[in-house]
């Protein structure tokens, strides 16, 4: 039985812990809404998003065990976190050791002197992925891991980052082609804080690991949570697909979070802003990778790495199977522009999109299940409102305007899914009648 959902978008959310955010919020067509004043929950990630509703089916409830105090207790007294990290935090952070076979398979191939070629290893990931907090290139974890690498490995590593500020899970299904699996990747750290904790990203967790596991290199996955003011996190969601596939968990939410519970030192230690880690934090993101790679590499041989089955059953589907980025010239998209869609696209990581600064009408022809819409959202006060119809029906008003906000940037949003894949027309209109640039920087098709 066909099931179809419209997405109409009540808010999306973006902010800065602790500092502000902006609404985007329904209008009737051609109206042009007052910015709502700045609010945020102090435990709501830089680029978090609220998450759409879902049609994907209900699970059992999520596995999470949470830190293993018991197991590994608390430090007895207060400490610096400058000093680093105890041993009982080390243990914790193994949230989920899962199967290490190809993770240690290809640490092998990392130390083995006759090895000749290359060991390509990715980040993938959102603003902390990038450095953000880390003040400096070479204190972020992704650096300070590749420090390990190089320093350790035998083979030519070769490292990639992924990261894009201010993304999420659902936009890293859809990129995760295109930024790493077609470039051959050996190993793939994947973090993403911005996702909330919820089914819709079990889903986009779930199909990004099947993706990622499918690809011809075998590559290994490992995933690593991360934590923001007042223990948010995303790490259930996650861990829930992550187990299904026996794919590894570290937590750095399981680390520091009963640290700072018992008062042993506080978030403003190792985070500046309640959501990125600081010089210190990455330090101590970077302490965990390497020491879970230290566990493995000193493990037995591993056995053999078998391919991932692409019929080995789905915990929610594998909705994003086929997901990818659609832009100009991409196969199957048909997109018909009128003359104001003509200006390039301003991120210098999405310049294949269609932007306007004079309001009109694009339209796209494409077959999909599921739609979702990659836009910039920017704080100048010039980006307006569009409303998105599928087949004639209105999805909902888009508002590109982020006033008083921390910065620009690329904001993706599910607007329509169906369990049927299909021919549609896609209508994108500019309706705000004060404010006409609008870009679409990619759309999102699975």
């Amino acid at each position: 039985m066909k099931t179809t959902t419209k997405r109409i978008l009540a808010l999306f959310l973006a902010c800065l812990a602790g500092l502000g955010l902006a609404s985007c919020a329904l209008a009737p067509e051609g109206a042009e809404p007052t910015a709502a004043e700045p609010t945020v929950p102090e435990t709501t990630a830089e680029e978090g998003t609220t998450a759409p509703e879902t049609t994907v089916p209900a699970t059992e409830a999520p596995v999470d065990e949470g830190p293993r105090v018991d197991e590994f207790p608390v430090a007895d007294a207060p400490f610096d976190p400058a000093g680093g990290m105890t041993e009982n935090m080390l243990a914790r952070s193994v949230h989920y050791e899962g199967d290490v076979t190809r993770l240690k398979a290809k640490l092998d191939q990392v130390f083995d002197v006759s090895y000749t070629g290359e060991t390509k290893i990715f980040f993938l990931g959102d603003s902390i992925t990038e450095g953000s907090g880390s003040l400096s290139g070479p204190n972020s974890f992704r650096r300070r891991t590749e420090a390990w690498f190089n320093e350790n490995g035998r083979s030519q590593i070769v490292c990639t980052n992924a990261g894009i500020g201010a993304t999420d899970s659902y936009l890293a299904v859809h990129r995760v082609e295109k930024d790493v699996l077609s470039m051959g990747p050996d190993i793939i750290f994947i973090e993403f804080i911005n996702d909330s904790d919820d089914e819709f990203y079990t889903a986009c967790m779930e199909s990004l690991i099947r993706k990622c596991l499918a690809a011809p290199t075998n590559p290994a996955v490992v995933l690593i949570e991360m934590t923001l003011r007042g223990g948010g996190n995303c790490q259930t969601a996650h861990a829930t697909a992550a187990r299904a596939y026996g794919v590894p968990v570290l937590s750095y939410h399981d680390a520091v979070t009963p640290e700072i519970e018992a008062g042993n030192f506080s978030f403003s230690d190792i985070s500046a802003d309640g959501t990125h880690p600081n010089p210190v934090g990455h330090g101590w993101v970077a302490e965990i990778v390497t020491h879970f790679l230290e566990q493995v590499k000193a493990a037995p041989a591993a056995g053999k790495v078998t391919p991932f089955d692409p019929a080995t059953p789905s915990i929610m589907g594998d909705k994003y199977a086929n997901a990818g980025l659609y832009g100009k010239n991409s196969a199957g998209l048909v997109a018909h522009p009128d003359e104001n869609f003509i200006r390039e696209t301003t991120p210098k990581k999405f310049k294949n999109g269609w932007a306007t600064d004079n309001g009109g009408t694009i339209t796209f022809e494409a077959e999909f299940a599921n739609f979702g819409l990659l836009y910039y959202k920017t704080t100048d006060g010039k980006t307006g409102i569009v409303n998105v119809e599928i087949d004639g029906e209105s999805m909902g008003y888009v508002n590109g305007n982020f006033p008083n906000g921390w910065g620009d940037y690329p904001a993706a949003v599910e607007l329509y899914t169906s369990n049927e894949s299909k021919m549609h027309t896609v209508k994108i209109t500019v309706t705000s009648a004060g404010r006409k640039q609008f870009e679409i920087l990619s759309l999102l098709m699975s």
